[in-house]
């Protein structure tokens, strides 16, 4: 009768295997709760952590099964191997994040003016939690700033203030932007947009003969040469929310339109509302914006 050995099991593999799963889920469930708006961002931030730790024992745990399969031939290689994918699942966008979040300043608040940021027009609602937070307005956030990025820069236009301002709400609600509060808009765009065409239910039914409720009622003609034009407003200001589109960040923006002599130039702000950190995600925001921006006036983008 052949000897056939009895094969150990490898009690570190199976639990890799096991813990794997409950760490994977447990980021997965905080990202997809964050991103429907249920769960706020610090207590995500706390559950991806904690997922994270108990990726790094899964790492080790696995480690240890290859290593008895290797040494002695225990059971459990795919057990192993099962917990390993699960665990760098975890561990690889965390540890991008936290590349991100050593290499780059430690600001949440980043302005294409760092000497005269534009200034809210409603006052973004921070709710304190175990992130720290600090002012991102003083001169130290603004200096290292502008040492990390300094290509965040405003844009100058060889246009006027309006039209310049229908390119900026343009390209704001191809990104889905919302809409706060704004300061000098409405003056700016009134007349600009062309009015809706009227449905073909609601035209007049031609008959040929004359209606008299439609009859021209001659009215006196405005003096236009004696009337003061009022004069279009040289400044804009607009307050947008937004949320990044994979993990659901909060972030708000500011953009800012000043028209000078015949160029107009615009300035941004952008925000996030948690941390001291914003793994540099506003920065990438502006330059996406004003790179849309620079297309849509394609020819008279200054420096």
């Amino acid at each position: 009768m052949p000897f056939r050995p009895q094969r150990p099991s490898s009690i570190a593999a199976s639990w890799s295997r096991r813990l794997g799963r409950f760490a994977l889920l447990l980021a997965f469930m905080a990202l997809l709760l964050h991103r429907g708006g249920i769960l706020v961002l610090p207590n995500a931030v706390a559950a991806i952590l904690l997922a994270s730790v108990l990726a790094v024992i899964v790492l080790g745990l696995s480690i240890i099964g290859f290593f008895m399969l290797w040494q002695i031939g225990a059971k459990g290689g795919h057990a192993a191997f099962s917990g390993m994918m699960m665990a760098l699942l975890v561990l690889v966008p965390v540890g991008l994040a936290a590349s991100r979040y050593v290499q780059l300043p430690r600001i949440h608040d980043v302005s294409t003016d760092t000497a005269d940021a534009p200034q809210w027009l409603d006052e973004p609602e921070i709710k304190l939690s175990w992130l720290p937070r600090a002012n991102g307005d003083d001169p130290a956030a603004r200096a290292l700033q502008a040492a990390a990025y300094p290509q965040v820069t405003g844009r100058r236009y060889d246009g006027a203030i309006d039209r310049v301002l229908l390119a900026v709400r343009a390209v704001t609600q191809e990104n889905k932007w919302t809409q706060v509060a704004n300061v000098g808009v409405d003056a700016l765009v009134d007349g600009l947009e062309p009015a809706p065409e009227a449905a073909a239910d609601d035209a007049p039914a031609i008959t040929g003969e004359a209606d008299p409720a439609r009859a021209p009622v001659p009215v006196p003609r405005p003096d236009i040469e004696n009337e003061p034009a009022e004069p279009l407003p040289a400044y804009a200001l607009i307050q947008y929310e937004a949320r990044t589109l994979i993990l659901g960040i909060p972030q708000d923006i500011l953009i800012r339109l000043v028209e000078e002599e015949e160029t107009t130039f615009v300035d941004m702000r952008v925000a996030t509302r948690d941390g001291d950190h914003d793994l540099g995600l506003n920065a990438e925001l502006i330059r996406s914006f004003l790179q849309d921006l620079d297309v849509r006036l394609l020819g008279i983008a200054g420096s």
